[in-house]
């Protein structure tokens, strides 16, 4: 007897206004067709939910992904709704300045961040294990827009997300 692997669909995750609006909001940049934008967009709330629901797991978007996130949290009112709905929780995004320490900034409760590094190699974040979370997590996977040459400079951990040093 096998067992049926279910999808998630990101679209779940927002109201169809929500996706709409993001979408659109991602359209201003010229390089997006609506289809790549929707791509993205949706790569991003798999992200994001893989993220909420695997607070200690150090992981960390593509630049295209990025580019979604980014947007999404920009607009606040819906990108709050989403986090505390979802996760009981706003996801922030905390960037280390440059010259700081690495994990020197910490949110408000002093949760101690992360350096953004691997821990066995060293190496900056890998999207390898972002991927294979997301997967784990019932959401495919746009090769496309998880390329190893596009790793932002950014990583979700614990409950925000700090620049990992180069």
């Amino acid at each position: 007897m096998s067992t049926a692997v279910v999808i998630r669909d990101p679209k779940a995750y927002v109201t169809p206004d929500v996706w709409e609006r993001e979408v659109t909001l991602l359209l201003r940049n010229p390089e997006n067709t609506r289809e790549l934008a929707e791509a993205k967009f949706g790569q991003a709330i798999a992200y994001l939910v893989t993220c909420g629901k695997n607070p200690d797991l150090l992981m960390g978007p593509s630049k295209q992904v990025d580019e979604a996130w980014h947007s999404f949290m920009l607009d606040s009112i819906p990108y709050h709704h989403f986090t505390d709905r979802h996760f009981g929780r706003y996801i922030h995004h905390v960037p280390e300045l440059p010259g700081a320490a690495a994990g020197a900034l910490s949110s408000a409760d002093d949760e101690v961040k992360k350096d953004g590094r691997d821990a066995e190699t060293g190496g900056p974040l890998v999207l390898e294990r972002t991927i294979n979370a997301i997967r784990a997590a019932g959401f495919e996977i746009d090769p496309d827009l998880w390329g190893m040459e596009s790793a932002a400079d950014c990583n979700q951990c614990h409950a925000g997300c700090h620049d990992s040093p180069k």
